[in-house]
């Protein structure tokens, strides 16, 4: 009898044990379906058909993603051309759309969408921009931490 008793109280604390992991990986989860704050870029690589041109860890560059909305600035180049845009977003799927709305003259293209494929943990993300330029594929690459 008395080990029935213990069995039933194992029972108990073993199912909120269970229950106090999965609110807890819940938690997480939903704290990754939202891109909102302020980020950092910490690593930028240039790449062409894979091989590494650039490798920049001073580039200053920040995303701001709040209520649907995007903002994102960097340091002028050294040719004193200037990269900044603003828009809307959504996140869904390790993908981050942004359609910018108002942009930098370096910036003005027919293309204002950007389908961006991203690996992500909580405290950073790592974004891929691929695209093709005379039967050469480059890619950018651009690792951001949180600060906030």
């Amino acid at each position: 009898m008395k080990n029935r008793i213990y069995l039933k109280e194992y029972a108990y604390v073993s199912l909120i044990f269970i229950l106090l992991i999965c609110v807890s990986c819940n938690s997480k989860k939903s704290k990754l379906k939202s891109m909102e704050g302020v980020w950092e870029l910490s690593e930028f690589y240039h790449l062409a058909n894979d091989d590494t041109l650039r490798v920049d860890t001073t580039k200053v560059q920040h995303k701001f993603y709040l209520d649907g909305r995007v903002i994102w600035n960097t340091d002028p180049a050294k040719d004193g051309s200037e990269w900044h845009g603003y828009g809307t977003y959504t996140y869904k799927n390790d993908t981050i759309t942004e359609i910018l709305t108002s942009m930098s003259k370096t910036m003005k293209s027919t293309v204002n969408k950007y389908i961006i494929p991203i690996e992500r943990g909580n405290k950073w993300y790592k974004q891929v921009n691929t695209y093709k330029k005379n039967d050469t594929i480059y890619k950018n690459i651009e690792v951001y931490k949180k600060l906030n």
